[in-house]
C-alpha cells in the first residue's frame, strides 16, 4: 500500500475525480462533503492510499452496557439541519500518532460528555479490520480498522438524551443516544 499526500483540497479533489470517485451527491441527505473530507485528512483521521485507491480510517468503538441494554447512537443532525440515522455505538475516528485507548477516552470525552471515572472500559480492545464503501462518502473505498472496548457506566440518563457537539469545525451539531437490547 502506497500513501497518499495532499498539499491542498484542490489536490484531494483531483485525486477523487481521477480515482472515477463521483462526489456529486457529497453534502447532501446523510453523505458528508469534500470539505468535510479535507479536515478529516488535515486533523490525521484518514489516509488514502493510491493502488487500489481508497482512504484509510482507523476507529474507536466503545459498547457501553447498562441495565441489560447497550448505548447506541440512534442519529445525527448536521449544522444544516440535516439529519441521519445511525444505530451506531460511540465510536471516534482515531488521529495519526494516538492509541486506542486514548482515542477511546477522547470519544468518552467528546461524545458523551464522560470522564474515565465516569465509565468503565476493558483494558483491551478487541482489533477487527473491512473493506467497505464510505457511509459517509459515497462510493469511497475505505478500510476500516475497528478496535472495539467494552465497558460499562451508570453515568448516562436512562430515556433517550441529545448531546450538542462543539468540537469546532465537526459537521455534527448533536448527537441522539439511546439504550438498546441487544439482539
Amino acid at each position: 500500500m502506497t500513501r497518499r499526500e495532499f498539499q491542498s483540497p484542490d489536490e484531494l479533489d483531483d485525486w477523487l475525480a481521477t480515482a472515477g470517485i463521483d462526489t456529486d451527491t457529497w453534502g447532501q441527505g446523510s453523505a458528508k462533503s469534500t470539505a468535510d473530507l479535507w479536515r478529516e485528512y488535515v486533523a490525521g483521521e484518514s489516509t488514502f492510499q493510491d493502488d487500489p485507491p481508497g482512504q484509510l480510517v482507523e476507529v474507536v468503538q466503545l459498547v457501553i452496557r447498562h441495565n441489560g441494554a447497550a448505548l447506541v447512537e440512534l442519529a445525527q443532525e448536521f449544522a444544516d439541519g440535516r439529519t441521519r440515522v445511525r444505530r451506531r455505538p460511540p465510536s471516534e475516528k482515531m488521529k495519526r500518532g494516538e492509541t486506542a485507548r486514548e482515542a477511546a477516552v477522547r470519544c468518552l470525552q467528546e461524545e458523551l460528555g464522560l470522564g474515565t471515572a465516569d465509565a468503565r472500559l476493558d483494558a483491551a480492545a478487541q482489533v477487527t479490520e473491512s473493506w467497505q464503501e464510505s457511509p459517509s462518502y459515497p462510493g469511497l473505498p475505505t478500510r476500516y480498522v475497528f478496535h472495539t472496548f467494552s465497558g460499562e457506566t451508570n453515568a448516562l440518563p436512562d430515556s433517550d438524551f441529545y448531546r450538542v457537539n462543539d468540537v469546532p469545525d465537526d459537521p455534527i451539531r448533536r448527537h441522539l443516544w439511546g439504550w438498546r437490547r441487544e439482539t
